[in-house]
């Protein structure tokens, strides 16, 4: 992202959740991985990953940060608008 916004004029960046996706009522859980079962769920190893004392990956911070650059750069996020009623 960073050598983009360095090198583009307009960044247009789809498929990434917002950084508020796993506060959202109804949200139905979807495993990390999709080959794990039993395994944490996306916004329990998104939380598992945000109060890891060392290593992780911070995504909510990180989509965060990207929220920030989006009003002082020329970029965009778009992510699907998948209806709550159609399953996956």
């Amino acid at each position: 992202m960073i050598l983009a916004l360095d090198m583009c004029d307009s960044i247009q960046v789809y498929g990434m959740i917002n950084d508020n996706y796993c506060s959202r009522a109804n949200l139905n859980t979807v495993p990390y991985h999709y080959y794990e079962n039993g395994r944490l769920d996306e916004c329990q190893m998104y939380r598992a990953h945000e109060k890891a004392a060392t290593g992780g990956h911070r995504f909510i911070t990180e989509k965060a940060i990207f929220a920030k650059w989006a009003t002082r750069k020329n970029l965009t996020f778009s992510n699907p608008s998948w209806a709550e009623s159609n399953p996956v």
